[in-house]
């Protein structure tokens, strides 16, 4: 009596058309490696993934540490143009702005400065589509 839940064909039947060839492979009958995992290396392997990350996070902690941060704002100073700015119609007309200031402490190294904006969305649409490569790499753009 044949098995109604056999999908393989028995010896001597014909095989359905969908019916994957009886070989290891198509069989997922391979020969695999399997790791035997013992006590000891489960454990130095976690150890020494520990002590990787530890010294990593040490050099991270350390790095960052070394980091002078000096904000210093401008609003309040530069209210002229940004009076100016508030009507669209003066969006010609030059206005310069210089704020003067002095560090406590020397800085060594390379030295970053940037600008924060209040209420600016960089992913906006009319932004984003605005973007011009080439006057960001300092040529003359129209």
């Amino acid at each position: 009596m044949k098995n109604k839940m056999s999908f393989l064909p028995q010896e001597g039947e014909a095989c359905p058309s969908r019916c994957p060839d009886n070989s290891a492979f198509k069989q997922q009958r391979l020969p695999a490696w399997k790791p035997q995992l013992t006590i000891a290396a489960v454990l130095s392997t976690f150890f020494l993934t520990g002590m990787f990350c530890l010294s990593v996070g040490v050099c991270l902690i350390l790095s960052a540490n070394s980091v002078r941060d000096f904000q210093i704002d401008y609003s309040d100073k530069c209210s002229d143009c940004s009076k100016l700015r508030e009507n669209s119609s003066n969006w010609n007309k030059e206005c310069h702005c210089s704020v003067n200031f002095t560090l406590n402490e020397d800085i060594l190294g390379d030295v970053f400065m940037y600008y924060g904006l209040q209420n600016f969305y960089q992913n906006h649409r009319r932004y984003v589509i605005s973007r011009s490569d080439a006057q960001l790499l300092g040529r003359n753009v129209n």
